[in-house]
């Protein structure tokens, strides 16, 4: 039971990790069917495959598999024997006593990209539900004490009350994640902006929701702040995909969308298209 409770811990902490698991095995060996080892990216582990070499063999490539993130079986042979002619191609020999044979499938669980989602009010609330079931790691920061619980806001993954200048001026978000502005005032809107553009974050998207208006001074604003040839490519004023309503439930659906086709490459019309 250490083993699934751990699993499901660093699940809730969005961690990767890897879990080996004997699936066939033959003659001699330490391990049985069923034998599972969890690693963690620093090499933490629990459970077992059967010890010794096998074992130190497994950790390694479960390391391995965690940084290209490839699931898949790998079939070792355990001899000592010098003649190796009958391995086959794809198995590989691990020098023991045992002279037997181990199938493990290895499982991989990478990280969940991260969605830092600035504002849990009503669209909010909305955009973490959809969002939470495309398999991405909402991070809700609001200042307010009121929408930053779990009870407000069920379905983000981390809460965070802070300042929100001083949230977006400190935190260190992942590659490729994504940041989505919908504050309850449009200076919070702006001034978050303005900062993770002016750190360069290697963030994939940050959309802002805004009327057509609103999308048109805040741009305007940025020229002027930032410069004419700074680099907006990523950013989407107003938010989401024209998939019509207007409701704090499908804006957040349209919101999600828009996010799936930027995280898949989709080449759509985007609301933000609109707006020079």
């Amino acid at each position: 039971m250490e083993l699934f409770e751990r699993m499901a811990e660093l699940n809730r902490q969005n961690s990767p990790f890897a879990v080996a698991t004997v699936v066939k095995t033959e003659g001699s060996v330490p391990g049985k069917v069923g034998f599972k080892i969890l690693v963690e990216k620093n090499g933490q582990t629990c459970g077992t495959v059967g010890g010794g070499a096998l074992e130190k063999k497994t950790i390694q490539e479960c390391l391995h598999r965690i940084s290209n993130g490839a699931s898949g079986l790998q079939e070792y042979i355990l001899t000592e024997k010098a003649d190796k002619t009958g391995k086959k191609r794809d198995a590989e020999i691990i020098p023991m006593m045992c002279e037997g044979k181990v199938t493990i499938f290895y499982d991989i669980k990478p990280a969940a990209a991260s969605v830092y989602l600035f504002g849990g009010g009503h669209v909010g609330y909305a955009l973490s539900f959809f969002l939470a079931r495309l398999d991405l790691h909402v991070i809700l920061i609001d200042n307010r004490e009121e929408f930053a619980n779990p009870v407000q806001n069920p379905h983000a993954h981390d809460i965070i009350c802070r300042d929100y200048l001083e949230y977006s001026g400190e935190f260190n978000p992942p590659d490729n994640s994504y940041a989505v502005i919908m504050t309850h005032g449009h200076n919070f809107d702006y001034q978050i902006l303005k900062t993770l553009l002016q750190r360069k974050l290697t963030l994939k998207y940050i959309g802002v929701i805004a009327s057509r208006s609103k999308a048109h001074q805040l741009k305007a604003k940025l020229k002027t702040d930032l410069g004419e040839k700074f680099d907006l490519s990523r950013v989407f004023i107003p938010i989401g995909l024209d998939i019509g309503g207007d409701s704090e439930t499908e804006i957040a659906l349209s919101v999600a969308a828009e996010i799936q086709a930027v995280r898949h490459n989709r080449d759509i019309p985007h609301l933000a298209d609109n707006i020079s």
